[in-house]
């Protein structure tokens, strides 16, 4: 804008000097063209922003690697005689990076602005004020937009190292049954309220007392899934994208499982998975934690083999 005024007063000058000495009709043509821009210009600005149209077509997640956009569409009376600027400031919440850009928008009043997909994680885009200048840039006005959008780049699955074997990671345990009538019961002393159906009755003759049947049923024991924290993106990509696979794998075999994330200087988190529904909030949540920085170098000192794995043994719930 300043460089805008500049250039103008320096054609204003020469003009007006050029109009001294040649005291024809186009240098008195040239001077009145300069001398009115300047209010052609300020009511352009001013329509434009009265009539503007801003609109916001955004994603919410996308897969990494996968080509994502955020659209902005610019409409007006006067969009053909102005364009726009817009400040956007752009926040990854694993790591704590802020980027602050300014985007120009000419095109028709469209522009797709790229989002960078090459690592997991959970971003978040806030658009503050938008600019409206006239085509020449003499003036401009503010408008507010206070856009907020948050994006999630969730990982591909990966298949891991090895596949889990379903025999010991589905282990089966006994609770206390809703079910009247089961296969499986423990047998214990007779209580006021329990029903005269649930009587032993030769077990009850043997030992001179009454005894009831407490029906049980089999319930799956937790498998784990590790998942160590690291500042290394593409290894903890990697990690992800294995504990999604591995995730998916026992949903679909109807295993619940734990995904168990350990950063390296705070306390584990846990997430009980039993559903697609309950995998998608356990990515949300790990993918909007906070990676330390110095979590590689921790994880360089530690004596583990090269490969590290997802899976531990199942133990049965508690």
């Amino acid at each position: 804008m300043l460089k805008t005024w500049t250039l103008y007063s320096i054609s204003l000058i020469s003009t007006f000097i050029f109009f001294l000495f040649y005291k024809m009709w186009v240098s008195w043509y040239c001077l009145i063209v300069l001398m009115v821009l300047p209010f052609l210009a300020l009511i352009v600005t001013v329509i434009a922003s009265q009539t503007v149209n801003f609109s916001i077509d955004n994603p919410s997640s996308s897969v990494k690697g996968k080509p994502a956009f955020i659209k902005l569409t610019i409409k007006g009376i006067a969009s053909v005689f102005s364009f726009y600027k817009i400040k956007m400031i752009s926040t990854d919440h694993m790591t704590g990076e802020v980027d602050k850009k300014v985007i120009v928008i000419c095109d028709n009043g469209v522009t797709k602005i790229p989002l960078d997909t090459k690592h997991c994680g959970a971003y978040s885009f806030k658009l503050s004020k938008l600019k409206v200048y006239d085509l020449l840039g003499f003036f401009h006005f503010d408008l507010n937009v206070n856009k907020d959008i948050e994006f999630l780049v969730k990982p591909s699955p990966e298949m891991p190292g090895y596949m889990p074997d379903m025999f010991g990671f589905k282990a089966k345990n006994l609770r206390k049954s809703s079910k009247p009538n089961s296969e499986i019961y423990d047998i214990r002393d007779y209580q006021a309220g329990d029903p005269v159906k649930s009587i032993h009755w030769k077990m009850s003759a043997k030992k001179d007392k009454y005894l009831v049947k407490e029906p049980l049923e089999e319930y799956g024991g937790y498998s784990r899934v590790i998942l160590q924290m690291t500042d290394d993106r593409d290894e903890l990509d990697l990690h992800l994208g294995q504990i999604l696979f591995t995730s998916k794998f026992f949903i679909d075999h109807e295993v619940a499982h734990i995904i168990r994330v350990i950063p390296p200087d705070s306390r584990e988190v846990a997430f009980n998975v039993e559903s697609n529904i309950d995998l998608e909030r356990a990515l949300h949540t790990i993918l909007n934690m906070r990676i330390p920085e110095e979590a590689s170098e921790k994880n360089r000192t530690r004596e583990e083999p090269e490969e590290k794995p997802v899976l531990e043994e199942v133990s049965g719930a508690d």
